[in-house]
C-alpha cells in the first residue's frame, strides 16, 4: 500500500513539475496567428460544444417571428456583430481576421430550435478565449432573443434584402473595416467613423431596453 501511495505521489509531482515547466518555460505559442494542433483543436471544440449543449438543455425558445423583434435584432446585430460575423453581402471586418478561432459567418448556418438556443446562450454568456464577449451584463434577455431571431433569418436573406432592412432601420451598410489602400497603413487610409451602424440609428431603434449606446462602443 505504501509503495502504491509513493508511486501516486511521484506521478503527481512529475505532473505538477511538467505543468510549471510549461507555464514558465514559454514553450507554447500563445499568439493569435498560431494554429492549434489537431488534438488540441478537437479537445477545445468538443469541450465547448458539450458545455453549450448542457447549458441550453432547459432553455425555452419564445416566438421569434415578430417583425418588431426582427427589427430590434437587426439594429443590435448590425451595430455589434457584423464586424466579426459578417452578414449577407457584408464580409467580416479586420477584427475578425485577427481572431483565433475565426468567428463563424452566421449567414451560412441553418436555423432550428437547437440553433436558436445555442445562439441565445452564446450571445448572453460569451465564450472564453475566443473573442466572443458576453452581452448578458449589458443587454436584456428580450434583446438577446431579438438578436437570435435575426440570426435565425440570416441564411434566408439575400444581400439586397439585408441591405433594405438596414436602410429601413436608419443604419449605414458597412462592415466597420478599414480601407488601408495599396500604399500601407498610414493614418490617411483609415476611416475611423465607419463603425457598424455608427450614429445612423434613430432614438427609437428599440434600444430603450438596454443601458447601452451602440454607436459609441466597439464590441469587437
Amino acid at each position: 500500500m505504501m509503495k502504491i501511495l509513493l508511486t501516486l505521489l511521484a506521478v503527481l509531482a512529475i505532473a505538477a513539475g511538467t505543468l510549471l515547466a510549461v507555464a514558465y518555460g514559454g514553450f507554447i505559442d500563445v499568439s493569435a496567428t498560431g494554429a492549434h494542433s489537431q488534438p488540441v483543436e478537437w479537445f477545445l471544440h468538443t469541450t465547448r460544444e458539450s458545455a453549450v449543449h448542457a447549458a441550453i438543455e432547459d432553455l425555452e425558445v419564445p416566438p421569434l417571428d415578430d417583425p418588431a423583434k426582427l427589427r430590434s435584432g437587426l439594429v443590435h446585430y448590425h451595430s455589434m456583430c457584423v464586424v466579426c460575423h459578417g452578414a449577407p453581402g457584408i464580409e467580416p471586418g479586420e477584427i475578425a481576421q485577427g481572431l483565433n478561432p475565426m468567428p463563424p459567418e452566421l449567414d451560412a448556418h441553418g436555423g432550428g430550435e437547437e440553433r436558436a438556443k445555442e445562439t441565445f446562450w452564446v450571445v448572453k454568456n460569451g465564450i472564453r478565449m475566443t473573442g466572443m464577449p458576453a452581452f448578458g451584463p449589458t443587454h436584456s434577455d428580450e434583446s438577446m432573443w431579438a438578436i437570435t431571431a435575426l440570426v435565425q433569418r440570416l441564411p434566408d436573406l439575400s444581400a439586397e434584402e439585408y441591405a433594405t432592412m438596414v436602410a429601413n432601420a436608419g443604419l449605414e451598410l458597412t462592415s466597420g473595416g478599414h480601407d488601408h489602400g495599396e500604399a500601407g497603413h498610414g493614418d490617411e487610409g483609415h476611416d475611423d467613423g465607419s463603425a457598424p451602424g455608427g450614429g445612423g440609428a434613430s432614438a427609437d431603434d428599440t434600444h430603450a431596453d438596454d443601458t447601452h449606446d451602440h454607436g459609441t462602443h466597439d464590441h469587437g
